[in-house]
């Protein structure tokens, strides 16, 4: 089952408790649009942890 996109996603920030399953977007430069990912291990956010790092994100679409 596809993951549901919220209007209001959350964009990646360092410092913040990241809970299995929440999502945030990432502006991506070249493509002029915003990559939202879904969190599939509970983090906090250090550097390292940003998307698009496996260990912590899964890919779920472009807007």
């Amino acid at each position: 089952m596809p993951a549901l996109v919220r209007d209001a996603t959350r964009i990646w920030e360092l410092n913040l408790h990241w809970p299995l399953f929440s999502q945030c977007c990432v502006w991506d430069p070249k493509s002029r649009k915003v990559d939202v990912w879904e969190c599939v291990r509970a983090h906090n956010a250090t550097p390292g942890t940003e998307p698009p790092n496996s260990h912590y994100w899964r890919y779920v679409t472009r807007r």
